[in-house]
């Protein structure tokens, strides 16, 4: 079977429990330990360690005073590795459940945290998409573990229940956005921290209205994730205009023995990234990307939260 075809009515084999799905409706995330197994992610973190710059593709975000964070960014779905995960039935099939409906690819990440590297401030995806043209939060985040994370490699972090709060206005920080600093600290006193710590093969799904934000890997060891997100179908961007690698494509739904396989090509070579970003010439502007009328967070509010 071609990586670009799929059979009909493919159901995932690993379904979330009802336990799972209200647990994730109630505080905006939900953890599912072993979501994929060592030998499906090994491929891609042999092939991140023989490439660390991911075929050239990483856009750095700088968040000022030497925080930085390397990301690489993909919406089109071929047959690589990196095409076919998005698509396979645990992920799609796990979306669908918390949406409540069809879904569709919106774009994926993939974050290496080299030593003395990544740092993200509090955010909100919804804070940007909504920038995008969806007019509701109806999208989720698949996190998956391909390194064990914890608080010294600067592994996510999230706040319990944020989901509920609604959209939280953006604002310049260094180069790039994040939350403003002054709400977010409000919220981050009054509600729950938690520090997702996972081992390989753990996944995170993420409410877009979850504030998150990871710190500076203060260890000697890499940390990296994964990241695919889906919209639902019914809330394609109304702004069409800059949006062509967030417009809807069928989604080819993948068996969950995809991988396994080997119903794939390559890892990295015959995927098409989404060019680098910069400040200077943000290209799709997906992480680069901000409103020159936005406001800028000064350093007092930047350091209410570090």
């Amino acid at each position: 079977m071609s990586p670009l075809t799929s059979e009909t009515n493919i159901r995932t084999e690993r379904p979330l429990t009802q336990e799972q799905i209200a647990q994730y409706h109630e505080d905006g995330f939900i953890i599912v330990r072993n979501f994929f197994e060592l030998e499906e992610i090994e491929p891609l973190m042999k092939a991140c360690t023989a490439d660390p710059d991911v075929a050239g593709s990483q856009t750095v975000m700088d968040y000022g005073k030497n925080r930085t964070t390397k990301v690489s960014v993909w919406s089109e779905l071929g047959d690589s590795y990196l095409g076919v995960l998005p698509r396979m039935a645990r992920i799609v099939d796990a979306v669908e459940i918390l949406l409540g409906e069809k879904c569709y690819h919106w774009h994926s990440k993939l974050v290496l945290k080299q030593p003395n590297e990544g740092y993200i401030p509090w955010h909100q995806g919804y804070g940007t998409w909504y920038e995008d043209g969806c007019l509701f939060p109806h999208l989720i985040t698949c996190g998956i573990a391909l390194q064990k994370t914890n608080r010294e490699n600067g592994c996510l972090k999230v706040v319990k229940k944020s989901h509920l709060l609604g959209r939280i206005d953006n604002v310049i920080i260094g180069g790039t956005t994040g939350g403003d600093p002054t709400r977010v600290k409000l919220i981050v006193d009054k509600l729950e921290v938690v520090y997702c710590e996972m081992e390989p093969g753990d996944a995170i799904f993420l409410h877009s209205n979850n504030l998150h934000g990871s710190e500076t890997n203060r260890s000697q060891r890499n940390r990296s994730m994964l990241y695919t997100t889906h919209n639902a179908l019914s809330n394609q961007p109304e702004i069409h205009e800059g949006q062509e690698h967030h417009r809807y494509r069928p989604l080819i739904k993948m068996p969950d023995s995809t991988i396994k396989d080997g119903n794939y090509t390559s890892i990295f070579d015959t995927q098409k990234f989404l060019s680098k970003e910069t400040k200077d010439d943000p290209g799709s502007g997906l992480m680069v990307r901000f409103d020159r009328t936005m406001r800028e967070a000064t350093e007092e509010e930047v350091a209410l939260l570090e």
